[in-house]
């Protein structure tokens, strides 16, 4: 393991280096070190402690009006440069290419991230385990079983303007599953948070999962009313909405958005400065500090995000270029080629709790998780997906667990016609996505249903 000052030294050697036996003249050296650590609960038994390191380089230089990428291991990256010119990803056809300086001091870091997170053990992650052992055995006919993650990424980019960003960033995962067999139903739940702080306890998240898991148990022999409300929650709209709307947010492919008339109630925000939440950290992966960029504003379309690359000098950028490899469980990834994503997505909240819907509404659907949502057509906005975790609603309560069914819709419509958007909100992470959505409970009648 290499110390903070190690990687600081390592990535301004290998700048040098670049700059004396290769002449470039723009180059940008980026370090990554990443530790995980891992626990959980199997089968009613703590699950064996893990930890699991990942420490690399990834270099871009500029020559011959190209772009070059080349990826090395971080003990043997002095050496394998050597052969830079013969061993690079792939070049680029680029304009010329100007690294930006970096202008972060550590004081403004603080405020991003808290400090205290850097110091994970691997006693926490016992305690947390053994905590859910406990919680467990005082549950008759419940089966819990989940796993936690922590991981604690450093990262330095140096580049020719001869200035260095570093920063400690962490990620807690915790994914939850309960099992509960009663009322002639094997029924379960699952729950996965991300955050930068780690949790103190598990306790009131798995009471919560807990009593989701009963509510499944009881099973409504109703037919599906197709004429009722359809009610997503957080989560379920979150899935929906990265495979939709999000692939259009950059500024390469935002043309659809520009011209899109959505629902005045419809405010998006992308804000990698809100302290705790799973994305936000002082810059990005190209030294560019992240900032709160409005992305629609009632309902209209506003800014694209960027990144250096994609946007010319006179644009302000939004610092959303990250290296990212999908469908990990932590997707920042130096052999990744920086690309232009989210941070931390705020979609507005409404005026109107969740309950008072339920109140006033005689009847409707509750969509909690779906299925297939990552088939959804970007280009139209058009989803067809599975309900496979979904509640009946009757009088403000609900009446009984609904066998899944198919969804068809499409997003653009939905957030166009009329959208009710209800004031609880929640933080999640779609499941093969690298960026987290702070998203509200989304009601509307602009979908079909299907057995």
């Amino acid at each position: 393991m290499y110390t903070d000052e190690e990687l600081k030294e390592l990535s301004t050697k290998v700048l040098l280096k670049l700059e004396q036996k290769f002449n470039f003249k723009e180059a940008e050296v980026y370090v990554q070190s990443l530790a995980h650590m891992m626990g959980g609960n199997e089968y009613r038994t703590p699950k064996v402690f893990q930890s699991i390191n990942r420490e690399g380089c990834a270099i871009r230089f500029f020559s011959d009006n190209k772009l070059y990428f080349a990826c090395f291991p971080l003990k043997s990256v002095l050496s394998d440069i050597e052969k830079i010119k013969s061993i690079v990803s792939f070049p680029i056809e680029s304009h010329k290419f100007e690294f930006p300086e970096i202008k972060k001091s550590q004081v403004e870091i603080d405020k991003i991230y808290d400090k205290r997170i850097a110091a994970m053990t691997e006693e926490e992650i016992y305690s947390l385990s053994y905590s859910m052992s406990d919680l467990e055995n005082k549950m008759k006919d419940i089966i819990l079983d989940g796993s936690i993650r922590f991981s604690l990424e450093r990262k330095v980019i140096a580049n020719s303007t001869q200035s260095i960003a570093f920063e400690k960033s962490t990620w807690s995962d915790i994914d939850l599953r309960a099992i509960y067999r009663g009322f002639n139903l094997i029924s379960s739940s699952e729950k996965h948070l991300t955050s930068r702080q780690i949790p103190s306890s598990v306790t009131s998240i798995v009471e919560d999962l807990v009593q989701e898991t009963i509510q499944r148990s009881t099973l409504d022999e109703k037919a599906i009313n197709p004429e009722v409300p359809v009610i997503f929650s957080p989560m379920a709209l979150s899935q929906i909405f990265s495979f939709t709307v999000i692939p259009h947010l950059r500024d390469c492919s935002s043309k659809k958005l520009v011209g899109q008339e959505f629902s005045a109630d419809f405010n998006l925000i992308d804000d990698g400065t809100v302290p705790g939440l799973p994305n936000s950290t002082a810059f990005d992966d190209e030294g560019i500090s992240q900032s709160r960029t409005l992305i629609i504003r009632n309902g209209m379309f506003k800014t694209a995000l960027n990144n250096i690359q994609s946007s010319n000098n006179q644009v302000e950028k939004t610092g959303n270029s990250f290296r990212v490899k999908m469908f990990e469980v932590f997707p920042r990834n130096f052999q990744a080629y920086p690309e232009i994503y989210p941070s931390n997505l705020l979609i507005s909240e409404g005026t109107s709790s969740l309950e008072s819907v339920f109140e006033e509404t005689k009847e409707c659907i509750l969509i909690n998780s779906t299925q297939g949502y990552m088939t959804a057509d970007h280009h139209s906005g058009t989803f067809k997906i599975s309900a496979n975790d979904a509640y009946r609603i009757e009088n403000g309560t609900i009446s009984g667990a609904l066998p899944t069914f198919d969804v068809i819709g499409n997003m653009f419509e939905i957030l166009s016609k009329e959208p009710l958007f209800i004031k609880e909100r929640k933080v999640v992470r779609p499941t093969n996505t690298p960026f987290s959505i702070l998203a509200p409970y989304l009601s509307t009648n602009i979908v079909e249903l299907f057995l």
